[in-house]
């Protein structure tokens, strides 16, 4: 009878297993694959389109930039502001590769006059476009920060004889710090790195040196 009993239990068993596994096949959670297309800053996902002011040492109102004009070439997204320690040290470095890798601010102009007109501007995916967006300084503020960072540059061209190549580092306005808010902005610096499809692939939190910063930017060329 034992024995007998033992055989039907043993012969359950699999029932049982093969049960459990439908289950929870059907009750699963549904998983949506659309979620990795909505725009957030987070890894794999697209960026958030914004439009901010780009700077102007002037009292008038600049041009402005739209990321959305970017698609087609590769994003440096810097969140900085002059007070921020961390923010200085590492700006002569992204200005440095801005000079190797940019040179494609005309070009992001263009496309977005471009694409008011219901054409695309061609665009080069091996160009990098650097952007720093401040946060919540005034014009003046910017000003005094790029004339030290200029008269450094000066005093370092003289001291060794060479000259140093111009940079193509835009800077944007951030005023209200709405942008700053919708990317989560919680620390300075913050570094998103956007590839030609307007996919973030990585995040700097914090400083970065040029190693860093090369490492990065050839995540996001072709």
């Amino acid at each position: 009878m034992r024995q007998q009993l033992f055989n039907r239990w043993h012969a359950a068993i699999p029932i049982i297993l093969l049960c459990g596994a439908a289950w929870t096949w059907i009750s699963r959670p549904a998983v949506n694959e659309n979620a990795f297309l909505d725009p957030q800053p987070a890894l794999r996902h697209p960026a958030p389109d914004f439009a901010l002011p780009l700077f102007s040492a002037t009292a008038d109102e600049g041009e402005s930039f739209t990321l959305s004009s970017a698609r087609g070439q590769p994003v440096v997204l810097n969140f900085w502001a002059t007070w921020c320690g961390p923010c200085r040290r590492e700006f002569p470095a992204l200005e440095a590769a801005a000079a190797r890798h940019g040179q494609c601010l005309a070009q992001s102009a263009t496309a977005g006059a471009g694409a008011e007109n219901g054409s695309n501007a061609p665009s080069d995916p091996e160009c990098v476009l650097f952007i720093g967006v401040n946060q919540g300084e005034r014009p003046d503020d910017v000003a005094r920060f790029l004339a030290e960072i200029q008269q450094d540059a000066d005093l370092s061209e003289s001291s060794t004889g060479e000259r140093t190549a111009e940079s193509d580092f835009a800077i944007v306005m951030d005023s209200s710090l709405e942008v700053g808010l919708h990317y989560n902005v919680q620390g300075l610096p913050l570094t998103f790195f956007i590839d030609a499809d307007g996919i973030i692939r990585s995040i700097w939190s914090g400083e970065m040196n040029s190693v860093i910063l090369e490492e990065r930017i050839a995540e996001i060329q072709p």
